[in-house]
C-alpha cells in the first residue's frame, strides 16, 4: 500500500513536469491512490480532471462512475453516468470503460448500449485496422470483441460489426507458464501470488518476425501495448508481483530441436517459456526513469509506461 502511495505521489510530480501529458498521468495517479487506500485523494484528482473538461475529463468521469458503484453510491453513479452521456467530448475509450463496468456487473443491456456508443465513435482508421493482418492486436478489436460477447449473452443475432471481430490472439502474456486468464481466475479467488512471464523483447521479436513473418503479426507498438495492458490488468487484480523473463529466438530454436518440434508450434513455445520461467528476470513495472522492459532503450515513462497507452487510462 505504501508503494502505491509513493507511486501516486511520483505520478503527480510527473504531471507537473510534463503538462502536455498531465491528464493521462493524473488518471494513472487516481488508480494508484485508490489502491494505496486514499480514495479521498483519488476523488480530488478526478474532480480536477472533470473540471478541466475534454477527453481526459471524460475518462475521469468514467473512472468516477466505477468508484461510485464500488463504494455503493449507485444514485450518484447514475447521475454521473447521465452527465458523461451528454458530454460533447465523449470518445470511444470512456464508453468502453463504462461498457466493461456494466458487463462485470452483469447489467448486459446497459453494457450493450455503451458498447454501441463506443463502436459508433471508432474512427475510420480503427475500423480499417480490423480488416488488416494485425487486427487481433488492434485497440478496436478489444471493443468489438467485448460488444459481440455481450450481444451473444443477450441472444442478439450477429450484425455487421460482429462480423469484423478478429480471431482471438495469442497474447504475449499468455505464452508464459500460466495464461493471463488463469492468473486472473486465481487472483479473483483470493489466491494472490507472484507472476513470472516470458516475452520477446524488441530485438528478439524483430528476429522472430524476420524468420517467421506469418507467425508474428502486428506492429511492435500493438504487441507491446497489449503486453503492458495485460500486466496492468494483473496488477489491478492483485498480483503480488510480476517478473519479466526475456526469451530469445535462438533459445527457442535450440529447445525445439532438442524435443523434435517446430519453433512456430504454440505448444513448443509454451513449453520453452515454461522451461526458462525460473531464469533470472526483472520486476515490472520498472522505475519511470529506468529503461523500458520492452528493450526499446527509451525510458519506461516515455515508452510502455505511458499512462494513456492504447486508450487504457
Amino acid at each position: 500500500m505504501s508503494e502505491d502511495r509513493e507511486w501516486a505521489a511520483s505520478l503527480e510530480a510527473d504531471a507537473a513536469e510534463y503538462p502536455e501529458e498531465r491528464g493521462e498521468i493524473l488518471l494513472e495517479a487516481v488508480s494508484a491512490w485508490r489502491r494505496g487506500g486514499r480514495p479521498d485523494r483519488a476523488y480530488e484528482l478526478i474532480e480536477q480532471l472533470v473540471a478541466d473538461g475534454g477527453p481526459d475529463g471524460c475518462f475521469a468521469r468514467a473512472q468516477r462512475i466505477d468508484y461510485l458503484y464500488a463504494d455503493g453510491r449507485d444514485e450518484d453513479a447514475a447521475t454521473e453516468l447521465a452527465a458523461l452521456a451528454r458530454d460533447p467530448a465523449l470518445g470511444d475509450g470512456p464508453c468502453q470503460m463504462v461498457a466493461e463496468l456494466f458487463a462485470e456487473r452483469e447489467e448486459l443491456e446497459q453494457a450493450a448500449a455503451w458498447y454501441d456508443r463506443s463502436v459508433a465513435r471508432l474512427d475510420d482508421a480503427a475500423i480499417e485496422a480490423l480488416r488488416g493482418a494485425g487486427a487481433a492486436f488492434s485497440y478496436a478489436s478489444i471493443v468489438v470483441r467485448g460488444r459481440r460477447d455481450v450481444r451473444e449473452a443477450l441472444g442478439l443475432p450477429p450484425d455487421r460489426m460482429d462480423e469484423l471481430v478478429p480471431e482471438t490472439p495469442t497474447f504475449p502474456w499468455a505464452q508464459g507458464p500460466q495464461t493471463h486468464e488463469d492468473v486472473l481466475e486465481r487472483l479473483e479467488s483470493g489466491r494472490s501470488a507472484p507472476v513470472r512471464v516470458a516475452v520477446f523483447q524488441r530485438a528478439e521479436r524483430a528476429e522472430a518476425q524476420r524468420r517467421w513473418p506469418d507467425e508474428y503479426l502486428g506492429t511492435d507498438e500493438e504487441y507491446f501495448a497489449a503486453t503492458e495492458l495485460g500486466w496492468r490488468d494483473l496488477r489491478d487484480a492483485g498480483a503480488a508481483g510480476i517478473t519479466v523473463v526475456p526469451m530469445t529466438v535462438n533459445g527457442l530454436v535450440d529447445f525445439a530441436d532438442q524435443i523434435g518440434g517446430s519453433p512456430t508450434d504454440s505448444a513448443v513455445k509454451n513449453r520453452y517459456s515454461t522451461k526458462i520461467a525460473g531464469s533470472a528476470g526483472f520486476s515490472w513495472p520498472p522505475p519511470r526513469n529506468a529503461a523500458c522492459w520492452c528493450g526499446s532503450d527509451r525510458k519506461y515513462k516515455k515508452c510502455c509506461g505511458r499512462p494513456g497507452l492504447s486508450g487504457a487510462t
